[in-house]
């Protein structure tokens, strides 16, 4: 067997994917028997979803004592307190690495204890050792419904369940909101959302729902599966991101339900709209049309990013995705959309990918975010792992039509400030005063035709194609970037600026 060192993984362990799950439902606590460091949990929620009081989790801590005695006694004490002062209406016990060596019977202690507790308990059917967050999440959550969930009488009106949100997600609470407008606007009830929000209660009433919607491809299809063997739910696996799959997912919903969808799509993407007047704009045509991209990440967002990309008329170099579980449903999906479509899990073969590529800009995730400034490129991250800046506190969703104009604005200004800041970089700035020139300049007309006629030098005279780029410059760096084009020209002895000379320049100026 090659063991692998992971330093930087691009997914959690099992254990962060029962937490996502636990933490995010109501009256649900988890005991989590593991070392000291396992409590990392209560962190990541306190940290990154700000909590205000201490996070459903309480540590079983197995320290040197039990791992030469024993740690049965310890677990057992730790749940009936937990039981006995949270009162819970369900106590997960989850396995960890640890507990897992030791060759705790987590099945038999709960059995054993299960009499002594008012709280149900419940240990998730996962390998602590195999299994990935999103993996043991699709599986927990499985469980916990089919643990739960019973027959039920329809909704008089239609209904669906959104299986997916949770806490720790990528913007997945934004998400929900966003759906969850967007179906109110269409008509459409919403039973249940899971896990965010559910409680054991909820779970019993989940067959009341027409429709399933599994928001997410990483986790949640299993409880959709099951829910279809067992009950005879239908449910649609469409993640909405970008313009085509917000359509596509519209329209199956509206098939579902018996609704015409298209009214409410053609208002998104009338040419009055905020989505069209972004990407007819002669700012979009001349800032984004043409760029080359790359894109990494998970599934949902790897793909979703992708198709808006090339919408909007953004080249797209390569596409991956760090799930190795579902490469030939990714490459499938992609197929003709990019260059290159790939799986990899490993940080740094993608690190030297994007250096070796030298996009216009990067999409990925907070480890592509670091490996782009490494290599001086714009980056946008779209997709988990990420930092706490993408956990924000004002409303910012990923999926739907706001989500779409969220994901604009971000490029644009992500392009942009990436040139602004390349270009200072490499030219220098120029002192206040020249900077105050600059903009009276900007401003009047004549004084600016001035400034850019024939390179505002009799010797040497710019082409079109030339004088065109320098106009694109911003303005507190132009005058800049005009002289030192002109030093150089004149130096290697050119009569005429071509963009050739510009680049050269540029190029000399940045050794």
């Amino acid at each position: 067997m090659v063991l692998k060192l992971a330093y930087w993984m691009y997914e959690g362990t099992a254990l962060s994917g029962i937490a996502r799950v636990t933490g995010s439902m109501k009256k649900i606590h988890t005991v989590i028997h593991g070392p000291q460091g396992d409590s990392y949990i209560n962190v990541m929620f306190s940290m990154l979803e700000r909590f205000h009081e201490l996070p459903p989790f309480t540590l079983s801590a197995i320290g040197r004592r039990e791992m030469a005695k024993g740690s049965r006694a310890r677990l057992v004490e730790t749940v009936l307190r937990v039981d006995e002062e949270q009162k819970p209406d369900v106590i997960v016990i989850t396995p960890t690495c640890s507990s897992t060596l030791l060759q705790e019977d987590l099945d038999a202690v709960a059995h054993t204890l299960q009499a002594r507790t008012n709280a149900t308990l419940i240990v998730p059917k996962v390998n602590a050792f195999r299994d990935l967050e999103h993996y043991a999440m699709d599986q927990f959550l499985t469980q916990m419904v089919a643990t739960f969930a019973e027959e039920q009488s329809k909704s008089e009106r239609f209904s669906v369940n959104i299986i997916g949100p949770s806490y720790l997600g990528f913007h997945q609470i934004h998400d929900l909101e966003e759906i969850k407008k967007t179906l109110q606007d269409l008509g459409i009830e919403i039973n249940l959302v899971v896990p965010y929000g559910a409680s054991v209660e909820a779970l019993r009433n989940i067959t009341k729902a027409h429709l399933n919607i599994s928001l997410y491809q990483e986790y949640g299809k299993s409880v959709c599966d099951y829910l279809k063997e067992r009950f005879g739910m239908d449910y649609l696996s469409i993640t909405p991101l970008g313009i085509r799959q917000t359509g596509r997912f519209l329209e199956e919903i509206g098939e579902k339900a018996g609704i015409d969808v298209h009214a409410y799509i053609r208002r998104n993407l009338s040419p009055a709209s905020l989505i069209s007047r972004c990407v007819n704009s002669v700012d979009a045509l001349s800032s984004l049309y043409g760029k080359r991209a790359v894109v990494f990440g998970d599934y949902s967002h790897a793909v979703g990013v992708t198709y808006l990309l090339r919408e909007i008329g953004i080249q797209v170099e390569w596409a991956g995705t760090y799930m190795k579980a579902m490469e030939s449903s990714f490459k499938q999906e992609l197929q003709g959309q990019a260059k290159e479509v790939f799986v990899c899990d490993d940080f740094q073969k993608i690190s030297n990918k994007i250096k070796e590529t030298q996009p216009d800009i990067v999409f990925g995730t907070q480890m592509e975010r670091h490996s782009s400034a490494r290599h001086d490129f714009p980056c946008v991250v779209i997709s988990s792992p990420a930092h706490i800046l993408n956990f924000p506190l004002h409303a910012s969703p990923i999926l739907g039509y706001s989500g779409i104009t969220r994901i604009l604005d971000n490029i644009n200004g992500t392009i942009k400030l990436g040139l602004e800041e390349h270009l200072v970089n490499m030219f220098g700035e120029d002192s206040q005063e020249e900077e105050v020139q600059i903009a009276i300049a900007e401003v009047a007309a004549s004084t600016e035709k001035k400034e850019l006629s024939a390179g505002a030098s009799e010797e040497i005279k710019w082409t079109p194609d030339a004088l065109n780029t320098l106009k694109q410059i911003p303005f507190f760096v132009r005058g800049k970037v005009q002289r030192n084009t002109e030093t150089y020209a004149r130096e290697k002895g050119h009569k005429e600026i071509t963009l050739e000379v510009i680049y050269a320049a540029k190029a000399h100026f940045e050794k």
